[in-house]
């Protein structure tokens, strides 16, 4: 991949070239066909995110630590666990949360944007321009 790869539009979403954004229904029933058997580690990540998704596909202000204890936990947690039971937020979390939402980004399943002290992601599916 090079910068040629990820193109910026308007609204300057950042994102793999021949994608296009979709909304959380839909990247739920499409995305794993994108996702081959060397990314399945990616799979909880892609439940955490499309539970942090407006209708429109968008998480914005994204905190990873925010997002970790909370949308991603949902997705973690099972029918053992308790109510309040969420991951822990540490330095080891910080580094491979961000390689990973970087490679969803390149695998064209996200899009970026800066937003000031934060950043904005959108769910995106390979085919067809967003």
């Amino acid at each position: 991949m090079n910068s040629d790869d990820i193109v910026t539009d308007k609204d300057r979403w950042g994102y793999l070239k021949g994608t296009r954004f979709v909304g959380p229904d839909e990247w739920d029933q499409r995305r794993s066909k994108h996702v081959d058997r060397r990314r399945l580690f990616l799979e909880p990540l892609a439940e955490g995110l499309s539970l942090a998704a407006d209708e429109k596909g968008r998480i914005l202000d994204f905190w990873p630590n925010r997002f970790y204890e909370g949308p991603m936990s949902d997705a973690m947690r099972n029918e053992d666990d308790p109510e309040s039971w969420t991951l822990t937020y540490d330095r080891f979390t910080a580094m491979t949360l961000s390689v990973f939402m970087i490679e969803m980004v390149e695998s064209g399943l996200l899009a970026t944007r800066g937003n000031g002290d934060s950043v904005d992601y959108r769910l995106c599916l390979p085919g067809g321009g967003a």
